[in-house]
């Protein structure tokens, strides 16, 4: 009796652990992390061809967190092919399927408006079958000139459509943030963004195509070439597999730095 007892209770155990292990999601994991805190782009696994020396730094001077931050200016001279200007450096690099979750957050700055639409981050399919930008975050000057708007859109470059856009202040850090879950059914994918500490968007899209590996280049690319040099900061760039993860500031820190 008391064998059998023991068995059972072994059984009930081992049933329970099993149900606890389905109910609880997988581990918080960060994929990548760069805070420039190293002094250099050890962080990240290359830059962008034609980079010319002080193109892409550490800084010191303009800096969110700890002592460093990254500083990305783009020249007409920072040629990738005939149509893109890039200094980019290689950052997030995820596999993913159908119905899977990607988490982004980082700081941006610029110092001054931009004079062109500057790309800042997108994500990218990787071959087989071919290369693919499914999705892309940029700022611009407005139309009339009164300031400077940020956006996001998806296809190629946003030319899919815009599905958000609001004013980017100068001088000041800003956090964005992204939930990507991954479909290429867009009454399935979704995407949830956060700006400043705000959700500004939670809209069901299109995020993939049949590529498995999406990779993301922060930094500046410009398609067309154009003569301006614009500078953007970057700071304390997470992925991971939770929100919790990534660190979203509370709406009441975003303020001026």
């Amino acid at each position: 009796m008391q064998q059998t007892a023991w068995r059972g209770g072994l059984g009930l155990v081992i049933l329970l652990s099993c149900a606890l292990l389905q109910l609880n999601p997988a581990a918080a994991e960060i994929l990548f992390k760069a805070d420039f805190e190293t002094g250099d782009f050890r962080q990240f696994s290359g830059k962008s061809k034609n980079i010319k020396p002080g193109h892409i730094e550490v800084d010191t001077d303009v800096v969110h967190s700890g002592k460093y931050a990254g500083r990305f200016t783009i020249h007409e001279d920072n040629v990738f092919n005939a149509r893109q200007l890039r200094v980019q450096a290689n950052g997030p690099k995820v596999t993913v399927k159908e119905g899977s979750d990607t988490f982004v957050s980082f700081y941006m700055y610029m110092n001054e408006a931009p004079k062109d639409r500057d790309n800042f981050f997108y994500w990218e399919g990787s071959p087989p079958p071919r290369y693919n930008n499914v999705m892309t975050w940029w700022v611009e000057p407005k139309k009339d000139g009164s300031g400077t708007l940020i956006k996001y859109g998806t296809g190629n470059l946003g030319r899919k459509g815009v599905h958000w856009e609001a004013d980017f202040s100068v001088g000041q850090w800003h956090q964005l943030g992204m939930h990507i879950h991954w479909s290429e059914d867009p009454t399935q994918g979704n995407v949830k963004l956060w700006w400043d500490g705000a959700l500004v968007l939670d809209k069901k899209v299109q995020t993939k195509g049949p590529q498995t590996v999406y990779f993301s280049q922060p930094g500046i690319h410009r398609d067309p070439h154009s003569a301006s040099v614009d500078t953007i900061y970057f700071d304390d760039i997470l992925c991971a597999t939770t929100l919790e993860e990534i660190e979203i500031q509370k709406t009441d820190s975003a303020k001026p730095k």
